[in-house]
């Protein structure tokens, strides 16, 4: 029987008796050779890419802890991290301060004669309609109606009565009875619900700490019918409610231009529809420019506009410019001001001083008033002096990372690369356990970046950095207590705490020029400066500068002129960025994808034919076998004959 070939499935070697399917695995495993070796290199590519990746999030790291402002707890390029003072009150009940870079060590005595307030206006009256109804029939026995104060409710059954003052002021069943025996009396003993007339009408209000007072009805027994007042109605507007609808809930009333209203606060200009709810008016107010806040008093009734500059001056001003808005609210759009602001006043050290804010900075120092002096507590002392721990922990902070870093490339530079630890194939992994696959790897991981250019460039550049002298600057790191102790040490750093403080106690400026001098040449650094231009930078700039621009040179996602990224991001990449897949790197795992697509399909073509060839064979054999056993009948029969 000749050989059945197809791609997906196979009867190989019925005729010859060979394992066709055995001899053509052992012969595609040399075929697969080159493949493998392709693959292996992919995967060694794909390493190095993790292992470059790596390093470029390590420096991308250390540039954030110290180098980007937003981490104020370790940022270093500023003055305030090399120069730091505390300043510490008597009491800090009157007056607190804050030592800044430029303060000097001593004691300030403070005396806070008046605080800076801001100016306020505030409605002139609660701006809430009351609720009030004309009665229009005394006959209410078996009617009720509810009663909601603050979020509690109370059903109150009504009672006949003669006429609104027996309505009102029953003692046994009067509407003020009814609502004092279901709500209380207030701490005070006062009322909390007040229960009067107008003319003809009855009329309900809250006072004592009470606030929201809303009325409601049962269909079958509608007691608010008769009170001539709608259920729903209530005392207190509120802001979710569109300026439409606030409009005939407003005491004072507000009116609209084409359904509009516009006016003006500080010279900022607001216009508004009707359909705008009274929250959104204030929420565009208290966030634009007109440097005032708006709010609604829920307990008094009230709204009330405050400017945010504090200090005497005209800092609220108002102009309606279509519809009344500000005079639905009660304030006066020609003289809002209720209360005026005053700027603060305060004696430090027997000086005068005027500032228009209760926090500001006199010689170095930040002030902030907490509260006016009294003659029991005539005034404070505030005691400056230089913090040399926390400037020494933030060097040290530094140092210890930096270490970090010194370490990492040292080791990975010096690692010894073992060829006998080639990446595994698909078929080596299955024959071995998830242990040894990762024993293996860890090994074959090994050295692969063994005195790698990019790495040693950074580590040699940052060590200079640090080793050069800083122009105009009578100072090293050795002399303020920070070298390296050895060439073994690989240019890690150690500290001489005992002569590392007394430097920064008795030279802070030199030692703080010594990090973050700015070069007066060169004061920005891009990636475009000119090879001069970089080295008269480097000449002129603190040493943490130094690193600054080294780390920018080699992680930065920033293109230069020439269209080029950080010398590692080109390299490898880095997740996120373009140059995660435009990176040499990422490029040559590509290529090797290529390779391995198209030796796969080489590798198929290859394996067919085998295939194809022993079918051949097969063939050729049957034909054998079945004239041999045809010569074999032949001389059988001559044999008997």
């Amino acid at each position: 029987m000749s050989s059945i070939i197809n791609s997906n499935f196979r009867i190989t070697g019925l005729a010859s008796g060979l394992d066709t399917e055995q001899i053509v695995k052992d012969l595609m495993t040399a075929e697969r050779i080159p493949l493998t070796k392709i693959e292996q290199q992919k995967q060694l590519a794909e390493w190095r890419q993790e292992m470059y990746r790596g390093f470029t999030n390590s420096l991308r790291s250390f540039k954030e802890q110290f180098f980007d402002v937003t981490k104020r707890s370790s940022y270093l390029l500023s003055e305030n991290s090399f120069k730091v003072f505390s300043a510490f009150s008597d009491s800090d009940e009157f007056v607190t301060a804050r030592g800044t870079a430029s303060a000097l060590e001593g004691s300030h005595t403070v005396k806070v004669i008046q605080l800076a307030t801001a100016d306020t206006a505030v409605s002139n009256k609660a701006v809430s309609k009351a609720i009030s109804g004309e009665v229009s029939d005394f006959e209410l026995s078996g009617k009720t109606i509810n009663v909601t104060l603050d979020g509690v409710t109370r059903k109150i059954e009504l009672s006949d009565y003669e006429n609104l003052d027996d309505l009102i002021g029953n003692e046994e069943n009067g509407l003020q009875k009814l609502v004092d025996d279901a709500f209380g009396l207030a701490h005070n003993g006062g009322k909390k619900i007040t229960v009067s007339k107008s003319g003809e009408n009855v009329v309900f209000s809250t006072s004592n700490g009470a606030s929201r007072l809303t009325l409601t009805s049962d269909l079958e027994e509608d007691g608010l019918a008769k009170l001539g007042i709608a259920s729903g109605a209530t005392n207190r507007i509120s802001t979710n409610s569109r300026l439409g609808d606030l409009a005939g809930k407003l005491d004072m009333g507000m009116t609209f231009e084409s359904g509009k209203v516009s006016f003006t606060i500080n010279d900022e200009s607001f216009t508004f529809s009707e359909s705008d709810t009274m929250a959104k008016v204030m929420d565009t107010i208290n966030n634009s420019k007109a440097n005032v806040n708006i709010r609604y008093n829920e307990i008094s009734d009230t709204f009330s506009i405050t400017a945010k500059q504090t200090g005497a001056g005209d800092n609220i001003r108002i102009t309606e410019t279509a519809g009344t808005f500000f005079t639905g609210i009660g304030i006066d759009s020609t003289n809002p001001v209720t209360s005026q602001g005053v700027d603060a006043v305060v004696e430090i050290d027997g000086d005068p001083v005027t500032r228009n804010t209760n926090t500001f900075t006199i010689n170095g120092v930040e002030y902030t008033l907490k509260k006016a002096h009294t003659a029991e507590n005539p005034d404070d002392t505030i005691t400056v002096t230089q913090n040399v721990d926390a400037v020494f922990d933030s060097i040290k902070l530094f140092v210890d990372e930096y270490n970090k870093l010194v370490d990492k490339f040292s080791e990975t530079i010096s690692e010894k690369y073992d060829r006998d630890y080639l990446p595994l194939s698909k078929e080596q992994k299955d024959e071995m356990t998830e242990k040894e696959v990762e024993k293996w790897e860890k090994q074959a991981k090994t050295g692969l970046l063994r005195n790698d250019s990019i790495l040693s460039k950074v580590q040699s550049d940052m060590r200079m950095a640090l080793i050069e002298s800083v122009e105009g600057i009578g100072i090293n790191l050795s002399a303020i207590g920070i070298s390296s102790k050895s060439y073994l040490d690989k240019g890690k750093l150690t500290i001489d705490e005992d002569k590392l403080k007394a430097a920064i106690k008795q030279k802070p400026d030199e030692v703080k020029n010594l990090f973050i001098q700015r070069s007066d040449t060169v004061p920005n650094y891009t990636r475009n400066l000119s090879s001069s231009e970089r080295t008269t930078r480097n000449k002129e700039q603190g040493l943490l500068f130094r690193i600054s621009d080294i780390l920018d040179n080699h992680i930065s996602t920033l293109r230069d002129n020439n269209g080029r990224k950080g010398i590692l991001l080109e390299k490898a990449g880095i997740e996120g960025d373009l140059s995660e897949f435009e990176s040499s790197l990422a490029k040559s795992i590509s290529s090797y994808d290529d390779k391995i697509s198209e030796f796969m399909a080489k590798l198929a073509k290859k394996e067919e034919n085998y295939y194809r060839q022993f079918s051949q064979l097969e063939t050729y054999m049957n034909r054998m076998n079945s004239q041999m056993d045809w010569l074999t009948s032949q001389l059988n029969s001559m044999q008997r004959v």
